[in-house]
């Protein structure tokens, strides 16, 4: 049986993870991963809450990524085209210089994984991934720490999707919806405030904002649709 593992990941040598460290503020959500050359993976994220042009500017400066392009702006979110750096054990050309970054992507594909969902904030990656089985987790738990990842494994489950909350939505997206309802948030009127939520959090209004959205859509699409 299949197994559901969500866990946090944090390295400067994660794919954007430069990106991350250097704007806090950043919201990173993945729409769809692939690869033609699995040496350089292409994924397409929506970014916000930073300013697009200094955003760009710090893409460009991050060593984990090969080529980045604009797709689309809907307000202030912006959906890219990121091609990841070639890592330094896969480059095959003397004349192309060598990065750091972690071939992660090969990794889990070659031990079956499938990428679920990934969310980076707060310069860390939030990440849903379906692992054949607990010797995989495993591999590719030791995978990452010899590599030099910080790994945080909050929850592994089965495979089959339940429908009690708490294997619905992340612990991050839990612990926000649990502060806003013990204060009020949706009550009408409300009780308390986005800024008041995120000072008791002790992370942005941006962050506390992605993390309701995200939490009530997960919950609305298991429970209502």
């Amino acid at each position: 049986m299949s197994l559901i593992a969500e866990f946090e990941a944090s390295s400067r040598k994660l794919a954007l993870g430069p990106t991350l460290e250097a704007f806090p503020d950043l919201e990173i959500d993945l729409e769809r991963q692939y690869a033609l050359d699995p040496d350089q993976p292409i994924t397409f994220y929506w970014m916000q809450g930073v300013a697009v042009d200094e955003l760009e500017a710090g893409l460009t400066r991050d060593e984990t990524i090969a080529d980045v392009e604009r797709y689309e702006q809907i307000g202030d979110r912006v959906l890219y085209r990121i091609q990841r750096s070639q890592s330094r054990s896969r480059s095959r050309d003397a004349d192309d210089p060598e990065t750091t970054v972690i071939d992660a992507y090969r990794e889990w594909t070659n031990l079956g994984a499938v990428l679920l969902e990934s969310h980076g904030s707060n310069g860390r990656w939030e990440i849903r991934m379906r692992f054949p089985d607990r010797d995989t987790v495993a591999t590719y738990h030791d995978f990452l720490e010899e590599n030099g990842v910080t790994f945080d494994l909050h929850r592994l489950s089965d495979g089959v999707q339940t429908s009690h909350g708490d294997d619905v939505v992340t612990p991050r997206q839990r612990e926000a919806l649990q502060v806003a309802y013990e204060n009020g948030f949706f009550d009408v009127p409300r009780g308390a405030t986005l800024g008041e939520l995120a000072a008791e959090l002790e992370i942005s209004d941006q962050a506390v904002s992605e993390r309701l959205r995200r939490g009530q859509s997960r919950l609305l699409e298991h429970h209502v649709v």
